[in-house]
């Protein structure tokens, strides 16, 4: 690639600085062909053929990106990448990276030297960096740690090709890294695919389905976390789920997390019909498990979509959330054994409970069913207000986990089944 061939683009100022898109590709240390290392292929890209020794030059030429990062080890093939770039220009630094690739002792200094040349034949800021050949945690932290100094804005895309096959692996990795510390868009993840070549072309891989399983997997990961299932929406637009439908859980999460249950359940029941066709991308793998996690709102009863929930906090540790959805769902059964609007907060659940509890001073109930009632509504003010308890027992149990585990679970059972 000549100087000729590219215009060099122009500078950017502030505003367009955080809309930077950086390419990274890796250098490996192939030697097949004696004058150009790697040897050539035909590269079959979405908007025609390319044929070079480096994928990640003709990658950069399709992408058209703002910057250029080029790692690679002490014993890459600097000499014949800066040869290709540059010709006979800075004869003398070239010969000695032909040199220092022999002992595999190039230097950063030494590709400091060629860096401003690259920038001007490439038409764009180039950065070349060293990194370590990845063979233990150490150097494989000093790779990422790498990646993050050298991009700190902007989009990002990825050539995971290398000779070195963990090198690629660590570059993946990478992306997740900076899309989760650093923020950053991860725009694209490349593969040359060099040993799918067949009649001359070789097939260019496009990887981005890999980070949408990704997501989907970290997705699952919060929700296990927090039973927040409006984490899903993103991902679901994104495999061209309607906008509107998508947000349907996002809105069913935030009536869930402030405990208006009813208007969840609506919500979740217009969008749970979009689980019984197959979804696009990634979302077809996981929407099954995705249903699984939602099948409580097809429970009938207001009350028994409650008691689920309580379960599932529990199962989670989020224990005010369970106390709450376990009281919550003792309240609607009463309404619903005394012929009141469950969904009536005014009135009706106070009234539930005012007559539940007159029964109980009054022995209508068992002892087994007045003492889980007391525990039960102590435990959910405790933890619902902060209260401070008024006997050792129920001190005993807010500071044990495993205890109030078990203390919730045996009132649930008692009171809801």
């Amino acid at each position: 690639m000549s100087q000729q061939e590219v215009n060099p683009r122009p500078a950017m100022g502030a505003a367009a600085a955080a809309s930077i898109h950086t390419l990274i590709t890796f250098l490996g240390k192939g030697r097949d062909n004696p004058s150009t290392g790697y040897r050539q292929a035909t590269y079959e890209f979405p908007d025609g053929r390319r044929t070079t020794a480096f994928f990640g030059l003709s990658l950069m030429e399709y992408l058209q990106p703002d910057r250029l990062v080029i790692l690679g080890t002490s014993g890459s093939q600097w000499d014949l990448l800066v040869e290709h770039v540059i010709g006979g220009e800075e004869e003398a630094a070239r010969r000695e990276l032909v040199e220092a690739v022999l002992h595999a002792s190039v230097t950063q200094e030494l590709l400091e030297r060629v860096t401003s040349l690259m920038t001007k034949t490439l038409g764009r800021p180039v950065t070349l960096r060293l990194i370590p050949y990845g063979k233990d945690l150490e150097e494989q932290k000093a790779i990422l740690a790498t990646i993050a100094a050298v991009v700190d804005k902007g989009a990002v895309s990825f050539d995971l090709t290398h000779g070195f096959r963990h090198l690629g692996m660590v570059g993946f990795l990478s992306a997740f890294m900076l899309e989760r510390i650093r923020r950053l868009e991860v725009r694209s993840l490349w593969y040359g695919a060099l040993d799918m070549t067949s009649n001359g072309i070789t097939p260019v891989l496009r990887l981005d389905g890999l980070r949408a399983i990704r997501r989907w997997i970290e997705a699952l990961d919060g929700f296990e976390a927090t039973g927040d299932y409006g984490v899903f929406s993103e991902l679901l637009m994104a495999d061209g789920l309607p906008a509107e439908t998508a947000r349907r859980l996002q809105a069913a999460a935030f009536h869930e997390r402030t405990f208006n249950l009813p208007a969840a359940i609506r919500k979740l029941r217009k969008f749970l019909p979009v689980l019984s066709q197959p979804l696009k991308g990634a979302s077809g793998l996981f929407q099954e498990q995705l249903r699984k996690r939602l099948a409580w709102v097809e429970e009938q009863r207001l009350d028994e979509c409650q008691r689920r929930l309580a379960y599932q906090y529990l199962r989670r540790g989020d224990f005010v959330r369970a106390a709450i959805f376990g009281w919550e769902a003792l309240v609607t059964r009463e309404c619903f054994e005394r012929g009141l609007d469950p969904e009536d907060f005014r009135d009706a659940r106070r009234e539930a409970i005012e007559q539940l509890e007159a029964e109980i001073q009054e022995e209508a109930h068992p002892d087994w069913k007045r003492r889980a009632y007391w525990r039960l509504k102590r435990l959910r003010n405790n933890l619902a207000h902060g209260w401070t308890p008024l006997n050792g027992s129920q001190q005993r149990l807010l500071e044990d986990p495993a205890l109030l585990t078990t203390e919730l679970e045996a009132c649930f059972k008692r009171l809801l089944g």
